[in-house]
């Protein structure tokens, strides 16, 4: 799926997709058919119900992405009209993401710049290689992020980090990333594809219900304001499902459960 854009999709007996980024020529940098494509796929997959994680990476050895394709700019963000299209369209990609039902994992190896940095802030887990490199260097083009980029990164960062970050446009590397709080955790590059493949397996074999109620929550916490009687119940109804009574049948019964996601 989605191979003319430089997107790739698998989905595998599991329930897993990897959307893989595919640009090797531009480091896998990404276009703005790119983010109308991905903001497709991720509502596509959310739609899928039998689906249990999505993991994000980059292909080719050409790392997890350069950012934006600079190739584009004077077609596609030359002026605040262009800018705004741009802006918006990519804004609606992050969004899909951070509301699709299923966890997504942003897989990182090589450079993470620019806009990917962004894509993989908007993911709900963070693995690098250790040889995976980071900045947000829009300093250095006279570019700005838009609000919802820069609500994204401020919630998972907080305010001293990212003023860092955009301020001073320095590269830096896993050590400090997982400072900072943007990587769970990395590994060595010759055991990174294992660690992903052993990550998503890990969600996976977990109760689909639970995985998606603790993800829409987290967000709706993070969204601030009261919440409702609604939204407060909806944390509970987990208790009513097919899952819960095989978790703890199984638990009892010294077995693995199996999760159905009802």
């Amino acid at each position: 799926m989605s191979q003319e854009t430089g997107l790739v999709v698998d989905i595998n007996d599991g329930g897993i997709a990897t959307i893989t980024i595919s640009q090797p020529e531009r480091k896998n940098a990404l276009t703005k058919p790119m983010w109308g494509e991905l903001a497709r796929i991720a509502d596509d997959l959310g739609g899928d119900s039998n689906l249990r994680c999505i993991v994000i990476r980059g292909g080719s050895g050409a790392g997890f992405g350069a950012g934006a394709d600079i190739h584009e700019f004077v077609r596609e963000r030359d002026g605040f009209e262009k800018a705004r299209d741009y802006g918006m369209l990519h804004a609606e990609a992050l969004q899909a993401l951070r509301v699709c039902q299923h966890p997504v994992i942003a897989a990182i190896d090589g450079p993470c710049i620019g806009a990917s940095f962004v894509l993989a802030a908007a993911c709900d887990l963070r693995i690098a290689a250790d040889n995976a490199k980071f900045a947000v260097p829009p300093m250095k083009l006279g570019a700005t992020l838009g609000y919802p980029e820069l609500q994204i990164m401020l919630d998972l960062l907080g305010e001293a980090a990212l003023f860092e970050i955009l301020l001073e446009g320095q590269v830096f590397d896993v050590e400090r990333a997982r400072e900072i709080g943007f990587i769970a955790r990395h590994v060595p590059l010759d055991a990174f594809d294992a660690e992903i493949t052993a990550t998503a397996a890990r969600i996976a074999a977990g109760a689909p219900i639970t995985q998606r109620l603790h993800k829409k929550m987290i967000n709706r916490l993070k969204e601030g304001g009261s919440i409702d009687a609604r939204e407060f119940d909806e944390g509970y109804r987990a208790f009513d499902s097919a899952d819960f009574k095989e978790g703890y049948t199984a638990f009892l019964e010294k077995r693995k459960a199996v999760f159905e996601g009802r």
